[in-house]
């Protein structure tokens, strides 16, 4: 399905028993009402099963059913396109429809409106697949034969595990393939392999290296192996190597076959693919001073974005040594276009925005130099060395300091309790009230016992007044401050906007053009073509991969008067961050706070009501 069909579908999804106009779809998506209903008519023949689109000449368009319902209409086409391939992979020659009509049960019209719909897929996933349609001969696929197998694995859906154990689901994929006793065998054999470096599968990852196994079985013994033409063969031979190896040596005897190393190679990259193996085993770390010319680029490239943000690998060879470790795992599984899982892809983008920020830019350099492409759940894994890297390079935690009167003993007291109940905090000092011009610049929140005077100089930093003793109610206020009073300092009432713009890149254009930051349009689209920025609730988080001329931080907030279509969700308030000229880590904290208070709903629905700066501050700033 195009991804504007689901976009579409989305929209009216959300928009609930209200008719949507051909003319605002139509402006959402930029194109013509004419598209718009051309799209609708294909999406109700050839896509929608269970639930359907209705027009009104007066009213427009609505949805008829729910995304559940479609949910499972997909499925179903999934189990028939799964069963469609699986018969056209056993046969050299043409196979007509009423062939597969009839092995299906389904009628003729559905199985070629499948056929086309599996053929998008094929497009969209890059394989070196044909799937070639002679009239009145029927049709046929031909290309590579590592892309026939992840074509056919990329069509078993993992939610029947919902419903059935491993062993039980893959009879019901396979149950003309292999008899029930070797899927046993194959279970066994896998899990006691594997046991022996005390990895515990779960259902999904056994599910996967099973029904990938039997693929690649039931292909060999028709002749159907893998040879240089699918793959060069690596000359580093990982740990996974080794164990597929051992694997294949035990499960040939079943299927009365022998295996190349090609087929060894296979089943390692899969392995690599899924993250089976913990960090511990991949960590035989690379010498950085014994590397090949790819890896030498990498380091090179690794070493510039580390520059770029300022983190010194000086000492942390270590750290830099298993993300060069990682990527070059990763390389040739990226390069064949092995599925790569990641469960914590969500969890990452939005708790770990500045390490996966850097991520991003760490994987758009490696796919020009590399010539891969790097899915969002591959750099999700980057973000996590990144982080690793940021941490032992640098302190990252809040950095304050403490203000008190004349006695110390409170301020003694205070940093005791800050220490306490905020481990996340580091003081950089206590300073009596007539020390604070000793405060350092780069300190920007203030801990204070003391009234500041509203024209004092230091007035300009993030200042939270508790009392001597530090009551219950002063740690809610430091915590709810620490979190929000911040933002005060990065966003002018001049960086403030309210839009009405109908599209992602109409937003982007009227927010740059406003803000004065036309040059860095082009930059900003190029990140969010990498991974979008929407971090859910209507909130998105974009920024450029360059760096803008300002000397710290800037934050641009939008509201746009509607939701619009951004990635794969809606978005109606948008955080636009501009990086400074001397681009550093430390802004980490001030994400993760940001996000911190966005991924409550409650709030975000209030802010998104603000028609000034001073509402939108007001809110902020607010208990809720």
């Amino acid at each position: 399905m195009k991804k504007r069909y689901i976009e579409l579908l989305q929209f009216l999804q959300q928009a609930k028993e209200d008719y949507v106009s051909g003319s605002e779809l139509a402006n959402i998506f930029n194109v013509t009402t004419r598209t718009i209903r051309n799209d609708i008519k294909e999406m109700n023949e050839n896509y929608l099963e269970e639930v359907s689109i209705i027009g009104n000449t007066h009213k427009g368009y609505k949805l008829l059913g729910s995304i559940t319902e479609l949910q499972q209409s997909q499925d179903e086409f999934g189990e028939r396109a799964f069963q469609i391939i699986k018969i056209l992979l056993s046969k050299e020659s043409f196979v007509t429809y009423d062939y597969l009509a009839q092995n299906l049960y389904f009628s003729t019209q559905t199985i070629r409106k499948d056929v086309q719909r599996i053929f998008q897929t094929i497009q969209s996933e890059n394989r070196n697949i044909k799937v070639e349609a002679i009239i009145f001969q029927g049709i046929r696929i031909h290309g590579k034969e590592i892309d026939k197998r992840l074509l056919l694995d990329s069509l078993v859906s993992p939610s029947i595990l919902n419903r059935m154990s491993v062993s039980e689901a893959i009879q019901y994929y396979f149950n003309d393939w292999i008899h029930s006793e070797n899927i046993n065998n194959i279970i066994s054999i896998v899990e006691s392999e594997l046991a022996k470096y005390h990895l515990l599968l779960d259902a999904k990852e056994l599910f996967t290296i099973c029904i990938n196994i039997v693929i690649s079985m039931k292909r060999i013994s028709n002749d159907q192996i893998l040879t240089e033409t699918d793959m060069i063969l690596d000359k580093q031979q990982f740990e996974e190597w080794n164990v597929a190896k051992r694997l294949l040596v035990q499960l040939c005897p079943l299927f009365n076959i022998d295996v190349n190393d090609y087929e060894h190679q296979y089943l390692s990259y899969l392995f690599i693919s899924l993250q089976v193996f913990p960090k511990t085993y991949e960590m035989n770390e690379i010498n950085l001073a014994d590397t090949d010319e790819v890896q030498e680029t990498i380091l090179k490239i690794i070493k510039r974005i580390a520059r770029q943000y300022g983190i010194p690998l000086e000492n942390h060879n270590r750290w830099e040594s298993r993300l060069l470790m990682h990527i070059t795992k990763s390389l040739n599984p990226l390069k064949y276009y092995f599925p790569i899982e990641n469960p914590f892809i969500l969890q990452i983008k939005s708790e770990y925005i500045a390490a996966y920020n850097m991520a991003v830019v760490l994987a758009k350099e490696l796919q020009g130099s590399l010539k891969i492409s790097i899915p969002e759940n591959e750099i999700g894994y980057l973000a996590l060395h990144m982080m690793n890297i940021m941490d032992s390079s640098q302190d990252t935690r809040h950095k304050i300091a403490i203000v008190y009167g004349k006695n110390q003993l409170v301020g003694n007291l205070l940093e005791r309790k800050m220490n306490l109940y905020f481990p996340h905090i580091k003081i950089e000092g206590l300073y009596a009230s007539n020390e604070m011009h000793l405060i350092s610049q780069e300190i920007d929140t203030l801990i204070t016992t003391i009234q500041m005077e509203d024209n004092h100089p230091i007035q300009e930093k993030n200042i939270i007044r508790v009392s001597e003793m530090i009551t219950d109610d002063d740690v809610k206020s430091i915590s709810l401050q620490l979190n929000r009073k911040l933002f005060e300092h990065y966003l002018s009432p001049a960086d403030f906007f309210l839009l009405d713009e109908l599209d992602q890149k109409g937003f982007l254009k009227s927010l740059t053009e406003q803000g004065n930051i036309e040059y860095l349009y082009d930059s900003i689209l190029d990140r969010e073509n990498m991974s979008s920025t929407n971090i859910g609730n209507l909130v998105a988080m974009p920024h450029p991969f360059d760096v803008g001329d300002n000397g710290k931080l800037r934050v641009l907030v939008a509201i746009n008067k509607r939701k619009i279509i951004w990635g794969d969700q809606f978005a109606q308030i948008v955080f636009l961050f501009i990086p400074p000229i001397k681009q550093k880590v430390n802004n980490s904290s001030f994400f993760s706070e940001i996000y911190s208070v966005l991924k409550y709903s409650n709030l975000t629905s209030k802010l998104i009501e603000a028609t000034s700066y001073k509402e939108f501050i007001e809110v902020w700033n607010s208990n809720e």
